[in-house]
């Protein structure tokens, strides 16, 4: 199939504000997308007038899928941890239905990578023995992509995920914040997908790394502290400590909480090369010539979120 032959691709799990939100945005900004979205019966989430909505009474109801994904070239995943399972019934689905390339929920980290899978079994370690086990063995009838989009800055500012705080003018430094990281943001990782479904032969059936930019949690709050012309007060954080016990808290009890510090320390740490370009992953989706994406830095970034914050208070 060649690149152009990509035009009709449903979300699956597309309500609310994140990935799938900007996904449909980018979609249809693009232009030569339909757009549809896979919703259950019971969703109340709206969707602008562009978009198709597919409504399904039971995701456990094979023949529904495959019905609902017949005419389409392409599904895009965007579930939750709690749903990673309902990925195998899309993947049957799609082989039924004649979709030709599947976008697993990834939206994050190398979860090829031993040492991230054994930081998070849950998530990481979840998300890569779904590619191994399902999406690898079928490559031939369904091409896929994951989308290594490591962590949304604007994402964490808002939820305060990577122990800063921009609204408390405080700051938890792992490792004294000075740690590198590839960041993107939820409207770069859309306009992404939109490059790797016009690029199709360039990226079947490989991990796509995204870096626009390296940063740091020092960086970020040096930039946070110019713009917001405030100084924000450090907090200690032993990050050994704490990454052994949610392991431990794991291991022992197979506690979902423990995910609130080992996500972050897949980017906090350096050991996980989650500095992209740095840790030489490949492919890196801004080295390729055939994909086209915007400049970026953490400056920009993060005056977006200062002022969306400043006129959401005026």
């Amino acid at each position: 199939m060649s690149n152009a032959d990509v035009s009709r691709s449903p979300c699956f799990g597309a309500g609310g504000t994140n990935i799938g939100y900007h996904l449909i945005r980018a979609f249809l900004a693009d232009g030569t997308f339909q757009v549809t979205v896979l919703a259950r019966s019971a969703s109340t989430t709206s969707y602008p007038p562009a978009v198709k909505l597919v409504k399904i009474s039971d995701f456990g109801d094979h023949e529904e899928l495959v019905q609902a994904l017949k005419g389409q070239d392409v599904l895009i995943s965007c579930v939750g941890p709690g749903a990673f399972a309902v990925q195998n019934d899309l993947v049957d689905a799609c082989l039924r239905a004649g979709v030709t390339r599947f976008i697993p929920t990834e939206w994050g980290f190398d979860n090829d990578d031993s040492a991230c899978r054994g930081l998070c079994p849950p998530v990481f370690g979840a998300k890569g023995k779904f590619v191994d086990d399902v999406l690898r063995p079928k490559e031939s009838e369904l091409e896929w992509t994951a989308v290594a989009s490591s962590i949304w800055l604007d994402w964490a500012l808002d939820t305060k995920f990577l122990g800063v705080d921009p609204e408390a003018h405080t700051v938890t430094y792992w490792v004294n914040g000075s740690a590198q990281w590839s960041a993107t943001t939820l409207p770069y990782t859309a306009e992404a997908v939109v490059q790797i479904l016009r690029n199709r032969r360039a990226t079947a059936n490989k991990r796509i790394f995204l870096s626009p930019f390296e940063t740091s949690q020092r960086e970020i709050v040096a930039e946070l502290e110019r713009q917001q012309g405030v100084k924000y007060d450090v907090f200690p954080f032993d990050a050994d400590a704490e990454v052994a016990a949610a392991k431990r808290k794991w291991t022992a009890e197979k506690d979902m909480s423990s995910i609130y510090v080992t996500i972050p320390a897949v980017v906090l740490l350096p050991e996980y090369g989650t500095a992209f370009q740095t840790a030489a992953k490949s492919p890196i989706a801004e080295e390729m010539e055939s994909v086209k994406l915007p400049p970026m830095s953490v400056a920009e970034v993060v005056e977006q979120w200062v002022r969306g914050i400043n006129s959401a208070e005026a």
